[in-house]
């Protein structure tokens, strides 16, 4: 899965033809190892289905996703919701019960809360928030992992993963020391806190992006490469107020500049050196601030903070809004044509899918 929510996707010639034409707390030590953009054209958006106990969603394909609800804990647990996990295999259409756990979904007090889901395949998942669970079998089961609190962001590129780790009690921003990066092999679930040669922010909100085998961190004003030779080194952002993603299907990153003062423009910059350089490609008013971007070879799709979905096809001259699935949304797709949209609040979002590319889409059943 591409993108990550909050922060979570060249030459000229190059970024012309990626988006259709010109006329785009450090640590070496080792944690303890755990068993097992936009044409004119309007597009009517596809109806809001009925509210859902739905958190969070990940697909690896169009077909293969696993979706997090709620449901009242189990006895003897204390009263309150816990974590569901379902999984599809016909993209979204139906689902299959997998697991419930004895671990509050998120909007529950304290510091022992899940409310993210991410796959690495048919086998190996995590679930993350205030807490991290990993599966080992599908989902089926699911053991706790101590890395520390909360693993804000979680990313996976071939047999590795990736993990933001903060030091913070309970409330926003309420950090005790800097964050931490993670590496995890995906099939043994051992994980180690790694060196990045800086000095990491007191924060819990950071982004993990992955472009094929390439890794990235952004914590804050901070953004981490990744190299060939399995170590961290500080690459520089275009603007001090950035949504960083990877190039769907692609090579190379994007990044949004956030406009300082509300209502101003976005400014949309790629990257095909990792991060070294970048280049702008638009500016655009958006009507709220951005959640979430998707950039593939022709095509950007935001989701923007009034709760729509929009999309251009045109280098940004113009963006059409596609969809309405609520607040907060968060796009994440698997190749440039195949994607998924969650909206609105915790514990009530829904879910969308797309397999043109954003133009439309139609809403799924949440899993039930």
């Amino acid at each position: 899965m591409g993108a990550v929510r909050r922060r979570p996707l060249l030459s000229v010639v190059l970024f012309c033809a990626l988006l259709a034409g010109c006329d785009h707390h450090s640590s070496n030590r080792s944690a303890p190892p755990t068993s097992r953009t936009g044409g004119s054209t309007a597009t009517t958006a596809t109806p809001t289905p009925p509210p859902s106990n739905l958190h969070d969603a990940s697909f690896n394909s169009a077909q293969d996703g696993w979706g997090l609800t709620d449901e009242p804990c189990p006895a003897p647990a204390a009263a309150g919701r816990c974590a569901v996990v379902w999984k599809t295999t016909d993209g979204g259409t139906s689902w299959t019960r997998l697991a419930q756990l004895d671990v509050p979904t998120g909007g529950a007090a304290g510091t022992d809360v899940v409310d993210a889901l991410r796959f690495a395949d048919s086998e190996h998942g995590w679930l993350y928030d205030r807490d991290l669970f990993a599966t080992f079998n599908g989902g089926k089961r699911w053991q706790r992992v101590d890395l520390g609190n909360p693993v804000v962001a979680l990313g996976v590129a071939g047999s590795q993963a990736f993990a933001l780790v903060g030091d913070c009690a309970s409330g926003a921003g309420n950090c005790n020391g800097p964050m931490k990066v993670a590496e995890g092999t995906v099939s043994t679930g051992r994980w180690r806190f790694a060196g990045v040669g800086a000095d990491l922010p007191f924060t819990d909100s950071g982004s993990v992006i992955v472009n094929g085998t390439s890794v990235y961190a952004q914590i804050g004003a901070i953004f981490l490469a990744r190299t060939g030779t399995e170590r961290w080194e500080r690459r520089t952002l275009p603007c001090p107020r950035p949504m960083a993603a990877p190039i769907t299907d692609g090579d190379g990153l994007v990044a949004a500049c956030l406009p300082a003062i509300p209502g101003g423009p976005a400014e949309l910059q790629t990257s095909s050196d990792g991060g070294r350089s970048w280049a702008v490609v638009w500016h655009y008013n958006f009507p709220t601030a951005l959640t979430s971007l998707v950039v593939t070879g022709s095509t950007a799709v935001v989701g923007v903070d009034s709760g729509d979905v929009m999309r251009t096809t045109d280098n940004g001259l113009h963006f059409t809004t596609v969809l309405h699935p609520g607040a907060d949304p968060a796009l994440q797709f698997t190749d440039a044509d195949h994607g998924v949209v969650t909206g609105g609040p915790a514990g009530g979002r829904q879910l969308f899918s797309t397999a043109d590319g954003g133009a439309t889409w139609r809403s799924l059943a949440p899993p039930h």
